[in-house]
């Protein structure tokens, strides 16, 4: 395994759009934070008496997510697809014939790389976030209560939003695996994140079938893990929950493409 997974980084580094990839999942989670908080309105109310309502200071500043798991897509697309358009993967089988291996070095490289580049670009976001709020003037007077570093709960959407843009990107690992075209597998995937977003946004729908879909999708489930102020989340589910949901997703494209993977001719 170990050779492996060496082979499989030295393919992922060793490529130049693979490195400004991980550059942009990390500046796109820091930039993000700063643009968000730059575009947020300070509203007209003055203090808890006048109607201020809580705000989650934290998911707001976790908000370039959206943009940063795009990175997370095109990376592991990229991983799985690049030795496929010129077929160099018939190399990679004849020199390492254990494609179960092979398949499970490759995503564990990519697990690696995000899981870098996330902690970097989440951790970046809190800290430029923080005195963008303040200097907004989104103080907690009107709702923006910032919670401290050493508050569970930020420190837990933050651990979350770096495991979702991994089992984003195992998600797409198993549909790259599977269609084998970096293309069509960033299609896939981003629309199996966006979608179902977009359907609440443009169909009207009652309040229970709005739960239903927020708490089946895989994007708005998944990032209910940054949510710390109740009622204010992507999905009525409980923050890790919601997370699972992700997880399930990417278990079941990670085992479909395996398969494919392992069984199919090249």
């Amino acid at each position: 395994m170990r050779r492996a997974l060496l082979a499989e980084w030295t393919k992922l580094r060793t490529l130049p759009s693979n490195a400004w990839t991980m550059l942009a999942l990390a500046v796109l989670m820091t930039a993000g934070a700063a643009v968000v908080i730059a575009a947020t309105d300070v509203p007209g109310c003055r203090g808890e008496q006048d109607g201020c309502p809580a705000q989650d200071t934290t998911a707001l500043m976790l908000m370039g997510v959206h943009a940063a798991q795009i990175a997370a897509v095109a990376l592991a697309a990229a991983a799985i697809c690049a030795e496929f358009q010129p077929r160099l993967i018939r190399t990679t089988f004849a020199m390492k014939p254990q494609r179960v291996l092979v398949f499970a070095a490759k995503a564990l490289v990519v697990c690696g790389a995000v899981l870098v580049t996330a902690l970097v670009g989440a951790v970046a976001a809190i800290l430029v976030g923080r005195p963008a709020l303040t200097g907004k003037g989104l103080t907690a007077q009107l709702g923006y209560t910032q919670l401290a570093l050493s508050d569970g709960s930020l420190q837990r959407a933050v651990l979350g939003t770096m495991l979702y843009l991994v089992l984003v990107g195992l998600l797409t690992v198993g549909i790259a695996a599977a269609v084998r075209h970096a293309g069509a597998a960033i299609g896939i995937a981003v629309t199996a994140l966006y979608a179902p977003y977009m359907v609440t946004v443009l169909v009207p729908m009652s309040a229970q079938t709005l739960d239903r879909i927020q708490d089946a999708s895989p994007m708005m489930a998944g990032l209910a893990v940054q949510t710390t102020v109740a009622g204010t989340g992507t999905s009525s589910l409980q923050p890790w929950a919601g997370l699972a949901v992700l997880t399930a997703y990417a278990a079941g494209a990670l085992l479909i493409g395996g398969v494919l993977f392992t069984r199919r001719d090249v």
